[in-house]
C-alpha cells in the first residue's frame, strides 16, 4: 500500500519530533542548480514559458488587480 506524501514532508527543519528531509543535500543541490538552468534560459528566450506557468501567473494578477479595487 502506497502511503500518502506531503509538501512538508520533503521540508528540512529543525524540530526534532519532525522527520529529515527525504532526500540527501547532494540531491537537493543537483535539483537546485537544474532548476537554476531551466530558469534562467527561460529568462534569456531560449526556451518558450510553458503554458501552465502562463495560466497560473495570469491567475495570481488577476487574484491580485481584485483584491486592489475597492
Amino acid at each position: 500500500m502506497k502511503s500518502s506524501r506531503h509538501l512538508s514532508d520533503f521540508e528540512p527543519t529543525s524540530e526534532p519530533h519532525k522527520k529529515s528531509p527525504a532526500v540527501s543535500r547532494t540531491v537537493q543541490a543537483q535539483l537546485g542548480l537544474r532548476l537554476r538552468q531551466f530558469y534562467e534560459s527561460l529568462a534569456l528566450g531560449e526556451q518558450p514559458v510553458p503554458d501552465r506557468f502562463v495560466e497560473l501567473i495570469d491567475r495570481l494578477t488577476e487574484g491580485l488587480s481584485e483584491k486592489a479595487q475597492p
